[in-house]
C-alpha cells in the first residue's frame, strides 16, 4: 500500500499566457485547498479536505494527482513487490513520492493555465 498524504500547495504563476489574471486567481484560490490521497493497489482515491470554494478549483488537485499517479503507474505498484527486500520498497516508495509531487504541481500548472482559458472563452462569449 503507498498512502500519500500530501497538501501540495501550488501559487506558482505559469508563464505569461493572455489571462495572466485569471490564472493568478485560481492559482491563488488552489492555494487554499488541500486534499487526502491514498493508493492502494491500482486504485486510486483523492478526496478533498479544504475547498477552495470552486469546484472546478478543487477538482484541480484530484486530476493533477489522477493523471500523475496514473503516469507512475507502474512504478507504484514495483514498490508494493513482495519479491524485493522491504528497504529497496521503501527506496521506490519514495522514489514515487518524491517525483509524484513534482508531476502534480506541473499538471496543477497546466490545469490552472486550461481553467483560466475556457472561463476566459465563456466571458468572451457572454452579450453585452
Amino acid at each position: 500500500m503507498l498512502l500519500l498524504m500530501t497538501a501540495l500547495l501550488v501559487a506558482q504563476q505559469a508563464p505569461v499566457e493572455p489571462e495572466p489574471t485569471e490564472i493568478v486567481v485560481i492559482g491563488q484560490r488552489l492555494s487554499r485547498w488541500t486534499g487526502k490521497y491514498a493508493i492502494r493497489g491500482s486504485k486510486l482515491r483523492c478526496a478533498t479536505k479544504t475547498s477552495s470554494g470552486d469546484r472546478a478549483v478543487d477538482a484541480i488537485g484530484c486530476e493533477a494527482f489522477d493523471s500523475c499517479a496514473n503516469q507512475l503507474s507502474s512504478r507504484i505498484a514495483a514498490s508494493d513487490e513482495k519479491s524485493l527486500s522491504k528497504e529497496s520498497r521503501l527506496s521506490i516508495k519514495e522514489g514515487v513520492k518524491r517525483d509524484l509531487s513534482t508531476c502534480v504541481a506541473d499538471k496543477r500548472v497546466a490545469l490552472i493555465a486550461d481553467l483560466a482559458s475556457r472561463r476566459k472563452n465563456l466571458l468572451s462569449n457572454i452579450p453585452n
